[in-house]
């Protein structure tokens, strides 16, 4: 049973819009120190990349409106709410019992409301999620050399933004639709714990802390505290999201999540009967059914397979 209506938030949806407020209104400008803040952050980079010019010219329209009382519109409280009991600034994850989800759900990744999705970092993938040397790798890992600049994917606020164990220094920030993404081994962070960040937004520059054999960004993104696979939900070859909302559901593997709209696989280079399964919550005889078949039937890379 598909549970809808709890992917696009409510109360706690970050807006980014210029607007008259009224004396009445709650908002959060942003003020001089802040830009001033933002333009410091990036003279540590070795190029500065037209989104983060764009991030500084809309702030800085803000501040010389000749409008005063025009803001960035925030709502007050944290995001998700309907997703998590409290914002926790320590605990690296909040785990939610797999017996606790739903069988399967929709939510919304990108939306007016909830901004659009942006690549955290350009490069080649150096490792996927999966099991790797005999432990599960919970993220996909991103070439970049130290000191490139590392931006949030989505809309959102930020959690955490220290040093945490094996991930080195780390920024994990919650978004609006109750995902969490994870930025692992930078070498300097350049948020703060309860900031409210934009998506494109200079968060850390690129580094190898924590348990790391060299330079690159760790990306997760979670739900809950269950990791899911970055690479069911972004394309890291085209650099954007597959689809505006995606199904987390519940299977025999754990929990998984792939496009709403998702109906058929194309096969690449490692995919299996069970790899293709496991990423779409089926069985290989149900995997097998849809397309009229059995595992005996040799793969093709570039062919197509029903997995909905």
């Amino acid at each position: 049973m598909i549970s809808l209506g709890k992917g696009e938030p409510k109360k706690d949806t970050i807006a980014v819009k210029s607007k008259l407020l009224s004396e009445q209104d709650k908002c959060r400008s942003i003020t001089k120190l802040q830009l001033i803040n933002l333009v410091d952050s990036l003279l540590d980079l070795k190029e500065i990349d037209e989104k983060q010019i764009e991030l500084i010219s809309y702030y800085n329209s803000i501040l010389t409106s000749s409008e005063p009382n025009i803001a960035l519109l925030k709502y007050d409280n944290v995001p998700a709410t309907n997703y998590y009991d409290d914002f926790d600034e320590e605990t690296v994850f909040q785990f939610t019992n797999e017996a606790d989800f739903p069988e399967s759900q929709i939510i919304k990744i990108e939306s007016d409301s909830l901004g659009n999705y942006t690549h955290p970092k350009l490069g080649i993938v150096t490792s996927k999620f999966g099991w790797r040397d005999g432990r599960m790798h919970k993220g996909i890992d991103i070439n970049l050399n130290r000191g490139d600049a590392v931006v949030s994917a989505f809309d959102g606020m930020v959690r955490i933004a220290h040093a945490k164990g094996g991930f080195g220094n780390v920024v994990i920030i919650r978004h609006y639709n109750g995902l969490e993404t994870v930025y692992a081994h930078l070498s300097k962070i350049k948020v703060k714990t309860g900031q409210v960040v934009l998506s494109g937004q200079l968060i850390g520059l690129g580094g190898s802390t924590g348990r790391s054999s060299g330079p690159h960004l760790h990306f997760e993104v979670r739900f809950k505290g269950q990791a899911l696979n970055p690479a069911s939900i972004i394309s890291f070859a085209d650099n954007k999201t597959y689809n505006d909302s995606i199904v987390i559901k519940k299977s025999r593997y754990g929990i998984c999540a792939y496009p709403s709209n998702a109906t058929l696989h194309t096969i690449e280079r490692g995919d299996s009967w069970y790899e293709v399964a496991k990423k779409y919550g089926l069985s290989m005889k149900e995997l097998c059914a849809l397309n009229g078949t059995n595992t005996r039937y040799y793969l093709k890379i570039g062919q197509k397979l029903r997995v909905n």
